[in-house]
């Protein structure tokens, strides 16, 4: 016969009332004993817990199987642990986390249990609290998705119709002041796309929902194109603009052209933002190390550059060096770390040397592969192909476009050229249309 009174006699009761919830029951589950810790916590006294099952402080919020399980190990001699939800005799609830050890007989079968119970209630809610504000934010992120996803597409459609109708107008005849603005204007929109393209970006880098285009693409091709469409504004400001290319940056590699010429954009573009006087140089290198090759991109300036202080929080998002250069150069200060988070997602790095007062040059290293063998373009015709193929025929453009600006744009860009441009409001529309006439060529969203 196992001696409930153990405890009492054995000077543990003040510790074990001190740091435990004890109970002892017998084959049936009636308690045999409990402590003052048991009344304490479960408002009940003891004289209302004895000959008692737990069922009397049995929350009702768990499954019958979770008690099942519970019962069945125990009758097997073995010890259960786990957390169980109790209610007071006032109806509050309290978590307990539960140790239940079989104290066996002499035929080594189960004769009583003892229960071993810590509150914990506090932890049990800061987890609730946490799993909420967990959820709270998965779904707080899913709604700033889908606000950016709107958002891009209210602000690009009227957006790209502001740039393409400016393109246009700059082929007709313009005073030198309205080539001015209309310059002004190009450039404000292009700056605007800029934000919100850095805004989508990092959007869905925080989501994880980012993904890299692995493709052939031509080193010398496009980072040249990138930094000359950077080249007017250096001019302007009356700096040098260079970009040299080591005899091993040559022909074709495979990676996220995209995104590699994006991370040389915002370089050229910060270093020529910063830089008052001088000049700002682009040096591309391949280097084989073991069995891959590294693409390695410098971008270097003699601009204002930054101390220890800023360089610490360069690639930090919405951060700029401080409040001053925000006001003189404006931006939003995502464009570091969009480089920074498209240089890891590519297996890269990229860093930072400066010193404030004497320019700054950053390193961006990218793993690549080789184009093993010349890659075939894809066969195109050209426009002055199409004109000889059916010579004096007039090539004909469905245009399914729902946004009237966006119509304009694709005449503008291309009546000039000899289409004759039909647009269609949507897709059933357009569908029609192109059942019932011919066309060369169709342009629409996909």
């Amino acid at each position: 016969m196992t001696d409930v009174d153990w405890p009492r006699r054995a000077g543990l009761s003040a510790a074990l009332d001190e740091a435990a919830i004890v109970a002892i029951t017998d084959r049936a589950g009636r308690i045999l004993y409990c402590n003052d810790k048991f009344e304490a916590v479960s408002g009940y006294a003891r004289e209302e817990l004895i000959g008692q099952t737990h069922r009397v402080v049995n929350s009702g919020v768990h499954a019958r199987d979770y008690f099942r399980n519970l019962y069945r190990t125990i009758a097997r001699g073995e010890v259960w642990r786990g957390t169980i939800q109790n209610r007071t005799k006032s109806g509050e609830s309290y978590w307990v986390d539960t140790t239940i050890v079989p104290n066996l007989g002499s035929d080594g079968k189960p004769e009583t249990y003892t229960a071993i119970r810590f509150e914990v209630s506090d932890h049990v809610r800061a987890l609730k609290a946490l799993e909420l504000a967990q959820a709270e934010a998965r779904q707080a992120a899913e709604v700033r998705d889908r606000f950016f996803a709107n958002i891009s597409h209210e602000v690009r459609t009227p957006l790209n119709a502001v740039l393409g109708l400016a393109s246009a107008l700059a082929h007709t005849a313009l005073t030198p002041r309205q080539t001015e603005m209309l310059k002004l204007i190009t450039g404000a929109g292009d700056a605007l796309r800029r934000v919100l393209d850095d805004m989508l970006d990092l959007s869905k880098m925080q989501a994880g929902q980012f993904s890299l285009s692995l493709t052939p693409f031509d080193l010398r091709t496009d980072i040249e194109a990138v930094v000359e469409m950077r080249r007017a504004v250096a001019e302007d400001k009356g700096l040098m603009l260079d970009v040299a290319f080591t005899p091993s940056a040559q022909g074709q590699v495979i990676g996220d052209g995209v995104r590699i010429t994006q991370i040389v954009s915002n370089l050229v573009s910060n270093a020529v933002k910063f830089t008052a006087a001088g000049r700002v140089s682009v040096r591309v290198d391949v280097r084989a190390e073991g069995n891959r090759e590294h693409l390695i991109i410098e971008v270097e300036d003699t601009g204002m550059g930054f101390d220890a202080e800023a360089a610490r929080r360069l690639f930090d998002p919405f951060v700029q060096a401080d409040d001053a250069i925000s006001r003189q150069f404006g931006g939003t200060g995502l464009g570091l770390s969009i480089c920074k988070s498209l240089a890891e997602l590519m297996g890269g790095e990229i860093a930072a040397e400066s010193a404030l007062g004497e320019g700054s040059l950053f390193r961006v290293v990218l793993p690549v592969e080789r184009v093993a063998a010349a890659v075939a373009e894809p066969e195109t015709a050209s426009v002055e192909a199409a004109h000889a193929s059916d010579e004096g025929a007039q090539i004909r453009v469905l245009a399914v476009e729902d946004n009237p600006a966006n119509q304009m744009v694709v005449r503008c860009l291309l009546e000039p050229l000899g289409f004759e441009i039909v647009t269609a409001d949507n897709g059933l529309e357009g569908v029609r249309r192109f059942q019932q006439e011919h066309f060369d060529v169709v342009l629409m969203d996909m």
